[in-house]
């Protein structure tokens, strides 16, 4: 690195205990995001698919992330995975791929945030809406300019706060009992497939995050075991809180066809009476800080490390003397998120859900190209203390059957993004094409601008 771009010696680093609740803030953090699923696919759809979609898409995708980080422990993750794997325009793409999608579920979070404010502020101006994203947006950066060992500190303490409003109210919903939670199984408007493909997109966003902190792995403690463990918890963790109280409340409560927007505030409130209610929203404001907390540390580490091997501006690799944290990505990050909050949950997940379908193919396909042709650089990571500690149990042809689940639902998704409602989008379609061009589009740009720019090789986790 360039003299005054040099990262602490001894940083902090995050433990297994934190890398787990960290993980799970990144993936899920509460079930608030998905009342949608339930007024848009119908009650059974909407709960069928929160089942499903862990077995075909998540634990697929944490199995693939496990392996390469416990084979791989370095530092970016996943786009030095592809990187190593099919070299240095497909890794930019997997990192830029990534990192926009960061950018869209990190907007999600605080339009969220600002959302659940409205239990207390029912007419809040959407200006003041944005207002409040905004400031959620850069008290989160803050955070993460102080280090990693903060933020795995703060996720274990609010992690634990989440559940108690869930419990609560999943317990009054259980105990009310009235209702068939899976009635209608889809919405009279629609098909079963058109309702399943109706809440594809949010069902994909509530289930992905496995890969965000991979390109921390230099900043938590033997990482080669640490991501696996992380990863085993978090995928049951997640399914379990979108699943249980969804059902419990739709048992206790009902009113499938009114569930929108912060709607669990609303059926915490009839189930529990005014405290549950307010403390089920206390709850989501908690929740959506903690998730945007956690995914702009995964977000803001990818550029800094694209930049250290010259396919990023070098800007990007500058740190903080102290704290050791990429300030350059963490503040223009920040600028791309004050602008992008200005726009509705549910047009930032389907941004959200087409990006980062496309990345996880590119993780799969690094699977299946490494697997095979390991990169003889990396010879002595794979066969060393880093790479003994976990596999996926299964032969080439094992993993291929493995990503064909997640295949078809990437064409749905893609599918779903630019014909909806029974019409073709075409300003969707425009919005997806440009998104998708930029990948090649900047890598040739910032080619252009350092011609002469030495890649380096990665180096192993540090």
């Amino acid at each position: 690195m360039a003299n005054g771009e040099a990262r602490p010696a001894q940083p902090r680093k995050a433990t297994t205990f934190h890398l787990v609740f960290m993980t799970y803030s990144v993936i899920c953090s509460g079930a608030y995001g998905l009342e949608e699923m339930i007024s848009g696919s119908g009650p059974g759809i909407a709960l069928l698919t929160l089942v499903v979609l862990p077995i075909v898409w998540a634990v697929p995708v944490a199995l693939a992330c496990a392996e390469l980080s416990a084979r791989y422990p370095v530092e970016g993750g996943y786009y030095r995975w592809a990187r190593m794997a099919f070299g240095d325009f497909t890794g930019y793409l997997a990192g830029w791929l990534v990192w926009l999608a960061n950018f869209a579920t990190n907007a999600t979070f605080a339009v969220l945030f600002a959302n659940y404010l409205r239990y207390w502020i029912p007419d809040l101006p959407h200006f003041w809406n944005w207002t409040i994203a905004v400031l959620v947006v850069w008290v989160t950066i803050y955070m993460n300019w102080r280090g990693i060992r903060p933020v795995g500190t703060a996720s274990v303490i609010l992690t634990v706060l989440i559940f108690f409003p869930f419990l609560a109210m999943t317990l009054s919903g259980l105990l009310r009992w009235r209702f068939n939670p899976l009635v209608p199984l889809v919405a009279p408007d629609k098909g079963p497939l058109s309702a399943f493909v109706a809440g594809l997109g949010i069902a994909i966003w509530l289930y992905s995050g496995f890969e965000k902190l991979t390109p921390n792995a230099g900043e938590v403690e033997n990482p080669s075991r640490a991501f696996p463990i992380a990863l085993a918890f978090a995928v049951p963790m997640a399914a379990g809180s979108y699943i249980i109280p969804t059902f419990a409340a739709l048992a206790g409560h009902g009113h499938w066809s009114e569930w929108g927007e912060s709607y669990f505030s609303v059926a915490a409130k009839a189930l529990g009476g005014p405290a549950l209610g307010a403390g089920m929203a206390a709850g989501a404001l908690i929740s959506n800080a903690c998730l945007l907390m956690v995914t702009i540390l995964g977000q803001s580490r990818l550029p800094m490390v694209m930049a250290e091997d010259g396919l990023f501006p070098r800007v990007f690799a500058r740190t903080h003397p102290r704290f050791g944290t990429p300030t350059v990505s963490l503040v223009s990050g920040g600028v791309v998120l004050t602008a992008l909050v200005w726009y509705k949950f549910s047009d930032l997940a389907a941004i959200f859900s087409l990006v980062q379908v496309l990345a996880y193919l590119l993780i799969f396909a690094s699977l299946l190209r490494l697997r095979t042709q390991p990169p003889a650089a990396w010879a002595a990571v794979a066969a060393g203390g880093a790479g003994a500690e976990f596999r996926i149990p299964m032969g080439m042809t094992g993993l291929a059957l493995m990503t064909i689940p997640s295949l078809f639902l990437s064409a749905m998704v893609i599918a779903q993004t630019v014909w909806h409602d029974g019409a073709f989008d075409a300003l969707r379609t425009v919005i997806d094409v440009l998104v998708l061009a930029s990948g090649p589009l900047t890598y040739a740009l910032f080619r252009l601008l350092r011609p002469a720019a030495p890649v380096s090789k990665p180096a192993p986790g540090r």
